[in-house]
């Protein structure tokens, strides 16, 4: 390719996406530092691209296997092993519910608190996920969202701050649907019959490309911390709150980065206290 048709995307500055060497090998971004070089020394302006008319894919579209998620069926759920690792060394949680914002949220709390769960358990020196039998409550879930009975859903989170410290947060609203039973399929490749099992996502996921970059980047200012006004635990007793939905949306990045931080580190010192 002639080097006269590559087009760098850049900030304002003309700082270039290599300096943030988040996506690229070292091998890479040594490439584009040289290519930017030899643009530079032609005296060539580095093309400035707006991301106004571009939109951001639903995660679940792409491989989630190292995401956070929970699967949710009938009499019981668990949380894959992404998320076991993200809180390692943690045995107990308290699972929250909203029925307002259809989100799930999960804190870590000590075993003796009323409504912990277990919801990992050491296996050969190994923290694994476990299967946590809770009809009553997901039957709760299943009515909150109008979930077909007969079906498992599957719901990807992300971390943020609360109150609380560092939780997962779930998101009902776009959980995927797995038919309760295999469909099957010819094979054309094969020639042989197989079995596959359809899922399902909301309309308003399958319908698009994808959010807009500017609403995607609301998005992310505001769910990085969550606040617990409107939560409920496992009882049904309502979870203290400190901080409103309105004074959440006002924490800066910054302030939410730094509390992020502690509360990583903190983690990670009881996890090596609990191991040694």
């Amino acid at each position: 390719m002639d080097n006269d048709q590559i087009t760098f995307m850049g900030t304002p500055d003309g700082t270039t996406s290599s300096d943030l060497g988040e996506n690229y090998t070292p091998k890479e971004q040594e490439l584009i530092r040289q290519l930017v070089q030899e643009r530079l020394g032609r005296k060539n302006e580095i093309e400035f691209e707006s991301l106004d008319d571009y939109v951001v894919p639903p995660k679940m579209f792409f491989s989630m296997i190292k995401k956070p998620a929970v699967s949710i069926r009938a009499n019981r759920m668990e949380f894959s092993m992404s998320s076991i690792r993200l809180f390692e060394g943690v045995q107990h949680i308290l699972p929250m519910l909203s029925e307002r914002k259809q989100r799930l949220v999960v804190a870590i709390c000590a075993e003796e608190e009323l409504s912990s769960v277990e919801w990992a358990r050491l296996k050969k020196d190994k923290w694994v996920n476990r299967s946590i039998s809770c009809p009553e409550y997901v039957q709760s879930i299943y009515r909150v969202m109008n979930w077909n009975k007969e079906c498992r859903y599957k719901v990807y989170g992300h971390l943020a701050n609360s109150e609380r410290g560092l939780v997962l947060v779930f998101d009902l609203s776009a959980a995927v649907m797995f038919d309760p039973l295999p469909e099957e399929y010819f094979d054309k490749r094969s020639g042989k019959m197989k079995k596959r099992i359809n899922k399902y996502y909301p309309d308003e996921i399958r319908m698009k490309l994808g959010r807009s970059y500017s609403d995607y980047m609301a998005a992310q200012q505001t769910s990085s911390f969550e606040s617990l006004s409107s939560y409920t635990d496992s009882t049904g007793t309502a979870v203290p709150s400190t901080v409103s939905d309105e004074a959440a949306a006002g924490i800066s990045i910054r302030e939410q980065e730094q509390k992020r931080a502690e509360m990583l580190g903190a983690i990670i010192a009881s996890g090596g206290e609990n191991n040694g």
